[in-house]
């Protein structure tokens, strides 16, 4: 399988240069790895052109993060797309994958974007459902509360991170305060519907979009 290299660019702040030159390293060792959910994400998404390669992504050190956990985030336009990785100062690579299925989650709202059936069947469903995600969405627009459920579905919380990152599936049985709480609930729900469409190679339907809907009512 060709593998596409990672365009990973680290903030220039020298303090935070060498700790992020090994999260550098650890994105690169585990391209492989990546490359394989991109593809079941591709398929998911229904797309087939999609280079990896030319999104950027950047490293920025995150001073102020307590938690000790990374963020990340992507930006999208027509014309260009990247990807920011926010990791607290200091903060070692693990040793599992979990980061992986980070980066891979942000990738998966791009690619939605190259699908513009699919993205149209977001907001169709999501404005046949105002109240319902007006609701339960707080500050998040409608559209993207229901996108993040639906990738969370499948990585990080979900199928796909089982079965190619040694990650065990959430089982979460209590009632959402927020929304990664929601994310790991619908995860928890779709196991089986997710398991369904990736190894049948299945594209993100109505049918799985509406499945999500249920689970919120």
């Amino acid at each position: 399988m060709m593998c596409m290299s990672l365009s990973i660019t680290i903030h220039k702040h020298n303090k935070a240069y060498k700790y992020l030159l090994l999260w550098k390293q650890y994105f690169q060792n585990n391209q492989s790895l990546f490359q394989q959910v991109i593809i079941e994400i591709k398929r998911l998404s229904g797309i087939k052109n999609f280079t990896v390669s030319k999104i950027p992504i950047y490293l920025i050190p995150d001073i102020n993060n307590k938690d000790k956990e990374i963020g990340a985030s992507f930006s999208w336009t027509p014309r260009k797309s990247f990807i920011d990785i926010e990791i607290p100062f200091g903060l070692k690579p693990p040793n599992n994958y979990f980061p992986v299925s980070i980066l891979v989650h942000e990738f998966f709202h791009l690619m939605l974007r190259k699908n513009k059936n699919l993205f149209l069947e977001i907001e169709k469903i999501t404005g046949k459902n105002e109240k319902l995600f007006a609701k339960l969405s707080g500050d998040m627009l409608n559209r993207m509360f229901l996108e993040e459920l639906l990738v969370s579905s499948f990585i990080p919380e979900g199928y796909l991170s089982e079965k190619y990152l040694n990650t065990k599936s959430y089982t979460f049985t209590s009632k959402p305060k927020d929304l990664l709480s929601w994310r790991r609930l619908v995860a928890f729900k779709s196991r089986e519907m997710a398991k369904n469409y990736v190894n049948n190679t299945r594209q993100i339907d109505e049918k799985y979009l509406e499945h999500i809907v249920d689970i919120l009512k």
